[in-house]
C-alpha cells in the first residue's frame, strides 16, 4: 500500500467511528449529552452577536468560536437576528453541523501527525502506532463526539506534537519552529486549562535560551490570541479559577486548601490504575528512556533527540495525572491520554536500537495486533452502548403525559431543559426569546447548586412556586436523573409530596402526580 494512502487509514477509521457514535447518541438534548453541548450552543450565539462568552471554567474559547463561525456559515448574509433565531428554533441541527465539523477536522489532524513522525522518523510503523493513540482509550471518542474542548484537544495534541517533532529533529531549532510549538501549546490552554501540563513537552528537546524566552512568549501570545474574544469576561475566568486553585474538591467547593491530603494519594494511584495501557507505556516509557541513557553513557548507541521528546511526553503525562487528581475526573486526562500512541511510536524507533530487525518487527507487529483486537472491541462495546443509552431515554413516552405540567429536574432528558440550562450559562440572554415559541407545559427545576446560577423553579426568565403550578394542571409529570433529591425538595415545596406513580427512564426517574407513568388515570386515594 502507497504509504500516503496507509497514513489515512486509522484517521478515516476514527473519523468514522465519531460520526457511527455521534449519531447512535443524539438527540443532543439527552442527559448524558447536554452538559456541556448545549452551553457552547448558546455561548457561541453570543459571539455571534458580537458579545464575549460567559461560560468560561474551562475557558473553551476556541470552542465558542468555531460555532460562531459555523452557524455564520450556514447562515451566510442572513442578518445576526435571523441566525440567532434559526439556531434557537432548531438547535439540534446547528449542533450536528459544528459536530461534523469537527469531526473533520479531527480526522485531518490526525493525518499530519502521521505524517509528522514519518517525516521525523522515515518509517511508516511509528506513524501509524502515533495516529492510533484516540484508539487506546475509550474516555477520547467518547468525549471527542461532542462539541466541547475534549475534541479540540485531539486537534491541539497533534498540532503540538508535530511542531514538537520538527524541533526534536531540527538540531538547532529556528525561533519560529519554536514560536509553532508556543502557539500550539497556547491554543490547547486554551480550549481547557489543564492542557498547560503539554508545556513540559518541550523541556528535553529546548536550550535555554528557547526554552525559557521564545516558548513561554510565544505560549503566552497564543493564549491571548485564541482567549481574546472572550476577554471581556476576563473577571469570570479568573475568579473561577481563583476559587479552583485555592480550594479543594470538585471545581473549588471544598475547603480552602489546594488538595484534599487524606483522598489525594488514593486519587493519584486510582488513576494510574484505571488507564491500564496508558499506565504500562508510562512505565515502559520510563524503563526505556533509563536504558537509553546507559547505553549512551557507554557509547554503544547515537544520540536521538527523540528520546528527549519521550522524556518530555512522559513528564506532561505524569504531571496531568498530578493536577487531575485534585478533582479525579477520568476526561480531565484526555490530553495526556492523547500521548500513549506517540509514546509508543517513539519507543518503537528506540527499540530498533538495540534489537535484531526481524525479532524486533515481529514483536511490534504482534504488539500492533493485540492493540486492534482491544480496541476495535472496545470501540464496538462504546458504540452499543451509547446506543442503549438512547433507546432506554426514548422508549419513554412523554407525548401520553400532553394534558401534564413537566417538571424537569437536574439533569433532564428534553430539549427545554438543554436550552433552559444553556442559557443559564449566557446569563439568560436568551430566555425571552425561548418563551415567545418554546411549549407552555414545560418548566424546569434546578435542584442543584450551579457553576454559574443557583438553585430555584422556573419558566425561561421568570421565577416560579412549583405548588402553583402544580396545583394549575390536572396532572403533573417530573422528570430527570437526582430521583434520590427530589423527593426532599417536593415536599418543601409542596408540604407533602405523594406521587401517583414512579418509574425509570435509562438514568432519569420520572414521578407523576395526577396520572400514571403509563398515561392511566391513578386509582382514587
Amino acid at each position: 500500500m502507497n504509504r500516503n494512502l496507509a497514513l489515512l487509514v486509522l484517521p478515516a477509521l476514527f473519523t468514522a467511528l465519531l460520526f457511527a457514535m455521534g449519531i447512535a447518541s443524539q438527540p443532543f438534548w439527552q442527559v448524558f449529552n447536554l452538559d456541556p453541548d448545549y452551553y457552547y450552543l448558546t455561548n457561541g450565539l453570543l459571539l455571534v452577536e458580537g458579545l464575549a462568552p460567559t461560560d468560561m471554567g474551562h475557558p473553551g474559547t476556541p470552542v465558542h468560536v468555531f460555532f460562531a463561525l459555523v452557524f455564520r456559515l450556514m447562515h451566510v448574509g442572513e442578518p445576526t437576528g435571523a441566525i440567532v433565531d434559526a439556531v434557537l428554533r432548531d438547535p439540534e441541527r446547528h449542533l450536528a453541523m459544528v459536530s461534523y465539523a469537527m469531526y473533520l477536522l479531527i480526522g485531518l489532524s490526525l493525518v499530519a501527525l502521521g505524517h509528522g513522525f514519518r517525516s521525523a522518523t522515515g518509517r511508516l510503523a511509528p506513524a501509524l502506532l502515533a495516529q492510533g493513540a484516540p484508539f487506546l482509550s475509550m474516555i477520547i471518542p467518547k468525549f471527542g463526539l461532542h462539541p466541547k474542548p475534549e475534541g479540540f484537544l485531539i486537534i491541539a495534541v497533534c498540532w503540538v506534537l508535530v511542531a514538537a517533532l520538527k524541533v526534536a529533529r531540527a538540531g538547532t531549532p529556528t525561533d519560529r519552529q519554536v514560536g509553532w510549538l508556543g502557539l500550539a501549546l497556547g491554543f490547547g490552554i486554551a480550549c481547557k486549562i489543564q492542557f498547560v501540563a503539554l508545556g513540559l513537552v518541550p523541556l528535553f528537546i529546548l536550550d535555554r535560551r528557547r526554552l525559557f524566552l521564545v516558548l513561554p512568549l510565544s505560549t503566552i501570545a497564543g493564549f491571548l490570541i485564541f482567549f481574546s474574544p472572550a476577554l471581556p469576561s476576563l473577571d469570570i475566568f479568573l475568579g473561577w479559577w481563583a476559587k479552583v486553585l485555592t480550594h479543594s474538591g470538585a471545581y473549588g467547593a471544598g475547603e480552602a486548601g489546594m488538595v484534599q491530603s487524606g483522598r489525594y494519594g488514593k486519587a493519584v494511584v486510582g488513576l494510574f490504575g484505571s488507564k491500564i495501557i496508558f499506565t504500562m507505556v508510562v512505565g515502559l516509557s520510563l524503563f526505556a528512556l533509563g536504558g537509553y541513557v546507559r547505553l549512551r553513557r557507554r557509547g554503544l548507541i547515537k544520540a536521538d533527540r527523540l528520546a528527549g521528546l519521550l522524556a518530555g511526553l512522559v513528564a506532561a503525562e505524569v504531571f496531568t495525572i498530578l493536577a487531575v487528581a485534585k478533582q479525579p475526573a477520568a476526561h480531565y486526562l484526555v490530553p495526556a491520554l492523547l500521548l500513549t500512541g506517540p509514546s509508543l511510536a517513539i519507543l518503537f524507533v528506540l527499540s530498533a536500537k538495540v534489537f535484531p530487525s526481524r525479532p524486533h518487527l515481529r514483536a511490534w507487529g504482534v504488539l500492533g495486533l493485540v492493540l486492534v483486537a482491544v480496541s476495535a472491541q472496545a470501540s464496538w462495546k462504546q458504540y452499543a452502548e451509547l446506543a442503549r443509552w438512547t433507546a432506554e431515554t426514548q422508549a419513554f413516552d412523554m407525548s401520553r403525559f400532553k394534558a401534564c405540567a413537566k417538571i424537569d429536574y437536574d439533569s433532564a432528558s428534553s430539549l427545554p431543559y438543554a436550552l433552559q440550562r444553556g442559557d443559564m450559562n449566557s446569563q439568560g440572554r436568551y430566555s425571552p426569546r425561548l418563551a415567545e415559541f418554546m411549549p407552555k407545559d414545560h418548566y424546569t427545576w434546578f435542584i442543584n447548586e450551579h457553576s454559574w446560577w443557583g438553585s430555584g423553579f422556573m419558566q425561561w426568565n421568570k421565577p416560579m412556586s412549583v405548588a402553583e403550578v402544580v396545583a394549575a394542571w390536572p396532572c403533573t409529570v417530573f422528570r430527570g436523573s437526582q430521583g434520590h433529591r427530589l423527593p426532599t425538595w417536593a415536599n418543601r415545596e409542596l408540604g407533602r409530596f405523594a406521587p401517583d406513580d414512579r418509574c425509570e427512564a435509562g438514568e432519569e426517574t420520572v414521578f407523576t402526580l395526577g396520572i400514571r407513568c403509563d398515561g392511566s388515570t391513578p386509582l382514587a386515594k
